[in-house]
């Protein structure tokens, strides 16, 4: 029951609720911001649990629930996917609105490249494998046996294996990746505060997220903030705000209906050799297309503007789209309106 809170506010003072990912027991006005469906209660196990789980879903329906707010268009789907066959489906629609994560705006220009630069790119994510640290690590490899002016900097605890989504179980067969991390091109850091993960992505060219599955990808918004643009995958809502060419590059995964890495497998199949297979092979892919996009960008006879476009790019979705001070003015007008 992680996502219900049933206990009251006591504080005398309070007017609302705005809680992440958790249904409300409260007689006073609520707001829920979530980033898929996962908040609600499903698959009960038996007769007793349907009853009650179908309880606490219907509070989403209750007058005090003011607002259901998806972080993303990919958010809203999932969310209306699994409740698009509930009696109350029109009247929960209704309250939900897309409002992206927001961060504070740290710079207020775009970043220049320099000819004789070396390119930095740095990679934060504590799911080493799931976000693509082991694509960082092969492509760092590969810019070593070609020489390239790249250096690449890991911000990880290097969680990865059993327990993971899309990991392969079985932690030994990343053993030759790990040993990557002792190339010179690679420098690691692990549990450091987040103002110097924010140092680190201004004073890196791009971010790289290879990953292949995240309800979101807040790094790649906190990177924008100091206008650092982003080379993603294309799956979930990381599209939504990372737009090829304009603030970063897209690597192309096959994805399904739901945005998701369509060659993802699940369960028992995820400690088959052939799962090891696809995953393997779709780091090697992703390494490749990486290297072919830092490639294309250093070969461009216009790469200082290119880059200085694709900075501007980061700031202006930022600025548009995420700025905390245009969130908080929203978010007052909302609390003032339930409130009265």
């Amino acid at each position: 029951m992680g996502s219900f809170n049933y206990w009251q506010y006591f504080h005398e003072n309070y007017q609302l609720v705005h809680a992440f990912n958790s249904i409300q027991y409260t007689n006073k006005p609520w707001f829920i911001t979530f980033e898929d469906h996962r908040f609600l209660y499903r698959n009960p196990k038996n007769k007793a649990e349907a009853i009650i789980y179908k309880f606490l879903n219907e509070r989403l329906t209750l007058q005090n629930c003011q607002k259901l707010i998806a972080i993303s268009d990919y958010a809203k789907m999932r969310f209306f996917n699994r409740i698009q066959d509930w009696s109350s489906f029109n009247q929960i629609k209704d309250k939900v609105v897309v409002i992206p994560p927001n961060f504070s705006v740290r710079v207020d220009r775009p970043k220049t490249y320099k000819p004789n630069d070396k390119i930095q790119l740095v990679f934060v994510g504590n799911h080493f494998a799931r976000k693509g640290g082991i694509v960082a690590l092969r492509l760092a490899k590969k810019a070593e046996i070609l020489g390239l002016p790249i250096n690449i900097h890991i911000i990880s605890g290097l969680k990865h294996g059993a327990g993971v989504p899309t990991d392969y179980p079985d932690i030994s067969k990343y053993a030759d990746d790990l040993k990557l991390l002792d190339l010179s091109n690679v420098s690691l850091f692990k549990n450091i505060a987040n103002e110097q993960v924010l140092h680190l992505l201004s004073q890196s060219h791009f971010q790289i997220l290879a990953t292949l599955h995240d309800t979101y990808g807040y790094s790649i918004i906190e990177g924008f903030s100091v206008a650092t643009p982003a080379i993603t995958t294309n799956i979930c809502a990381l599209p939504e705000f990372v737009h090829h060419g304009e603030n970063g590059y897209h690597l192309e995964l096959p994805v399904n209906e739901i945005r998701h890495w369509g060659n993802w497998m699940h369960g028992e199949k995820t400690k088959t050799d052939e799962y090891w297979e696809i995953v393997n092979s779709t780091y090697d892919y992703l390494a490749e297309e990486a290297l072919k996009k830092i490639l294309q960008f250093l070969d461009k006879s216009d790469k200082q503007e290119h880059y200085e476009y694709l900075s501007t790019g980061a700031l202006t979705q930022m600025k548009n789209f995420h700025d905390a001070e245009k969130h908080n003015e929203l978010f007052d007008n909302l609390y003032a309106a339930a409130a009265n």
